[in-house]
């Protein structure tokens, strides 16, 4: 996308139906800035709605629904709201990140938006009459809030290595399209009996989207036919987390390319009549119904659906060149002759010495196309303020192909990137603080927004996820451990796993303890061995919870140090955090835990523990009723 535009309002005399408002979203797609089209009769329909429920002409129980599937969803805090703005397959171009930062800075009063653990963007403390304004902001750039949140399809992950991993089958992002702009809007999606995640992958080799843990997710393969190569996918289904984690199976080995949008309507068709599910939201999920059925009842329910949906031709739906178009900039010679290890801190007038080559080997992957890499961002809780969205954007266009991707880790990944600029690219990170070497290391913790504004947030898991990484610094030779490096460190406030704890080497999930005086003290539940990302869909774990403990908050970061100090001190060579634990079991891990719990039996009155991270007033669980059930 080369120019913003603006987009414009129509009066609209009457309410549209939800089949031409679907029949026009397609149509649109041909022609719109984004994967998604931006519909103003959405936004007019969302202020006047707004409007009535203030006027006490609408119930919640009927506003609510709505609002939600405009992407605006309720907070812990009163009359505020969070914008999720819906970012397919992660893709951003320059423009969107200059209005990312212009929505942060002009609308969120914490001047910050927050990459979510589906790669959408998130703002928060937005008074409701001001939320239209900026949806039709970003429409201008072709982005949209529709569906990001409610009983919908949500968000479809994508790798922010497709078209480049090397190990790729075929780049998926155009099916990705096809799949999105075929979901968003249809009628029988706006009412699911929860929500549907779905996720892409064209690698079958490494899990670059979490495709365990998807409700649907598509593997790229190619199976030859009768001497013709065809492509196609292998689908999983039933992956989630929260309360009865599960892990995806697979449903069919191939599905053809010309019918995989048949096989997601099926499913979809499946699920939106699973009455059972509809009795118990919080046992809603497709995961429970083939839980309760079994794969194979389910696969029959499926293929009985196939029988009654005829051909449905995904090509119209994926074309999107200007969007997909990359524009990598020529090879050349680095514009500064390459440093020897500790001299950029000569050159930079700072001392420290090897900062740039820690962080080109933590955060800089060669692409499968001679010359070019991959830049991961590693972004401190996903928090991104204006001047960083748009100096991002700056970079976007000076460095890269033209476009940028978000990523399940609450990172921004850089695409495309001259083997010749990298050095200039670090320097324009360092300036906005954001050349942190150890992306996609046990540094780059994960974590969800918990208490600070999260109606089911029980812990401050954004808290939590800065005090591990404070503690960190501390740690000296211990980050210097290859295969301590490698693991994965998951926060999420609450059980709900938001933070995507259960599929970390090392998890969390927000708990309450009581002290000695009946008082409550935050803490945590503790997960181990957990996987995903370094193999194989079939390889990916759940981890195990360490049963009858529950750690408190502030021990946390400590405990983190104990397990890793232990997992180096007697690991064998090139044994990894799960090969290690499956060795040598979980005691004298859990009696590490255990010894923390017993401390908050013994808290003295208004000991630190009765305090959460970043919080100044003692700790008490308040839990609202969420939205994620609406």
């Amino acid at each position: 996308m080369s120019t913003r535009t603006e987009s414009t309002r129509t009066d609209q005399p009457q309410i549209k139906t939800q089949e031409d408002v679907y029949q026009e979203s397609l149509e649109l797609s041909k022609s719109s800035l984004g994967i998604i089209p931006h519909i103003d009769y959405e936004i007019q329909r969302l202020e006047e709605e707004a409007a009535a429920f203030k006027a006490g002409e609408r119930e919640v129980t009927e506003f609510t629904p709505f609002r939600l599937r405009q992407g605006v969803y309720g907070q812990r805090q009163a009359d505020v709201q969070m914008i999720r703005v819906k970012i397919p397959g992660g893709i951003l171009t320059p423009e969107a990140l200059d209005v990312l930062g212009e929505i942060a800075e002009e609308y969120a009063p914490l001047g910050k938006g927050h990459i979510t653990t589906r790669e959408n963007i998130q703002y928060h403390h937005i008074p409701l009459d001001r939320c239209p304004e900026v949806l039709r902001l970003l429409g201008t750039v072709g982005l949209t809030t529709r569906e990001a949140c409610g009983n919908t399809v949500r968000n479809v992950i994508g790798s922010p290595t497709a078209g480049v991993c090397t190990s790729e089958v075929f780049n998926p992002t155009p099916y990705l399209t096809a799949y999105v702009r075929f979901g968003v809007r249809h009628p029988i999606s706006q009412n699911f009996p929860r929500k549907w995640k779905s996720a892409f992958t064209g690698c079958d080799q490494h899990d670059h989207v979490a495709a365990a843990i998807q409700d649907l997710t598509y593997v790229a393969q190619i199976r030859e036919e009768d001497g013709v190569q065809k492509k196609g996918f292998k689908v999983y289904v039933g992956g989630g987390t929260s309360i009865m984690p599960k892990l995806a199976q697979p449903l069919y080995e191939f599905v053809a390319e010309e019918d995989y949008l048949r096989v997601a309507l099926a499913l979809w068709t499946v699920f939106n009549n699973a009455e059972m599910l509809r009795k118990n939201r919080m046992m809603a999920r497709v995961k429970v119904l083939i839980d309760r059925i079994g794969l194979d009842a389910f696969r029959e329910l499926v293929d009985a659906e196939l029988e009654n949906i005829g051909p449905i031709d995904p090509k119209p739906y994926m074309v999107a060149e200007e969007l997909h178009r990359e524009t990598p900039p020529q090879p050349n010679p680095p514009s500064n002759p390459p440093l020897k290890k500790g001299a950029e801190g000569i050159l930079n007038g700072h001392n420290g010495g090897d900062g740039y080559h820690k962080w080109h080997d933590s955060n800089v992957v060669a692409q499968r196309q001679q010359g070019y890499n991959l830049v991961y961002v590693a972004v401190r809780r996903g928090d991104l303020t204006p001047v960083q969205f748009r100096s991002l954007a700056e970079i976007v266009r000076r460095y890269t192909g033209g476009r940028a991707v978000s990523s399940l880790e609450q990172n921004i990944v850089l695409r495309w990137v001259p083997e010749g600029y990298l050095h200039e690219v670090w320097h324009a990170l360092q300036d906005i603080g954001l050349a942190a070497p150890g992306a996609q290391t046990i540094t780059d913790v994960v974590s969800c927004p918990g208490t600070d504004s999260c109606k089911l947030g029980i812990t401050s898991s954004m808290g939590l996820s800065k005090a591990i990484s404070d503690e960190m610094d501390t740690w000296n030779g211990l980050l210097d451990d290859e295969e301590v490096q490698k693991m994965r460190i998951k926060i999420s406030g609450c059980p709900n796993g938001c933070g995507q704890h259960h599929i970390a080497n090392i998890g969390f999930h927000g708990a309450a303890v009581k002290g000695p005086d009946g008082q409550q003290i935050p803490a945590y539940e503790l997960f181990l061995g957990g996987n995903y990302g370094s193999s194989r869909v079939e390889d990916s774990r759940i981890g195990t919870r360490i049963p009858l403990v529950k750690v408190p908050a502030k021990s946390v970061p400590s405990i983190v140090r104990e397990i890793t100090s232990y997992f180096k001190e007697n690991r064998q060579e090139k044994e990894s955090f799960n090969g290690f634990l499956d060795r040598v079991g979980l005691e004298d891990l859990t009696a590490v835990a255990a010894e923390a719990q017993q401390k908050a039996k013994e808290a003295e009155a208004e000991s630190d523990l009765y305090f959460d991270w970043e919080r100044t007033n003692v700790y008490k669980l308040e839990r609202g009723e969420g939205e994620c059930m609406v």
